[in-house]
């Protein structure tokens, strides 16, 4: 399959991408198991390809992948284990991420100019200095997606309750900021091909 990427985040936490270029037929002989029959044919082809990363990087950590369910908040956790786990795709392109420990979350977006038209809805007002700046709105989304994943999608504003703070090019501190709780985190961003990554760390 072609694994673009395969990285070890810590001790205990990796994440993987995968770039589909496979059939759906020879998704489903790879994932060799049961999957949805219903599915859009480009939905399925996300689905299956996350199923084979996750089981990939579950063996990088001796974990016996037994599938995943999701929560009532729609956050997908593994069955029968305690390790944390996060999804993203946006066709052709797949990524997991895992963290035996603590919650992690993934994000691969492509740089898209709708971004451009909601940008009030999303930027904190100590981020309004980045209007227009298609760069640091896909940065500024996309690290969002990540606090969201690590929270659990509860009752989160994308523009009041969560905050994105540039260190570097490549490292961003985002808060959430909920009932007057404020918790940050450490994440990274890079481009990869013509999509842009992110997760915690």
């Amino acid at each position: 399959m072609p694994l673009l990427l395969s990285k070890p985040i810590s001790p205990h936490s990796s994440y993987a991408i995968w770039n589909i270029q496979e059939t759906n037929e020879k998704l489903i002989e790879l994932h060799n198991a049961p999957h949805p029959k219903q599915l859009h044919p480009t939905k399925l082809a996300e689905w299956l390809a996350t199923q084979i990363l996750l089981k990939n990087v579950c063996q990088v950590f001796d974990i016996n992948y037994k599938g995943i369910r999701k929560n009532e908040a729609g956050k997908p956790f593994l069955i029968d284990s305690s390790a944390h786990i996060s999804i993203s795709h946006s066709f052709p392109m797949a990524s997991v991420m895992i963290n035996r420990y603590k919650a992690c979350g993934v994000d691969l977006e492509r740089q898209r100019s709708a971004l451009l038209k909601i940008q009030h809805k999303f930027l904190h007002k100590e981020e309004l200095i980045y209007q227009n700046d298609m760069d640091k709105l896909c940065a500024i989304w996309c690290a969002k997606e990540v606090l969201f994943k690590i929270h659990g999608r509860k009752e989160l504003s994308l523009k009041d309750d969560l905050k994105i703070d540039f260190i570097t090019e490549n490292w961003l501190t985002g808060y959430i900021l909920k009932g007057g709780f404020e918790e940050s985190f450490n994440l990274h961003y890079e481009p990869l091909k013509d999509y842009f990554l992110a997760y915690n760390i």
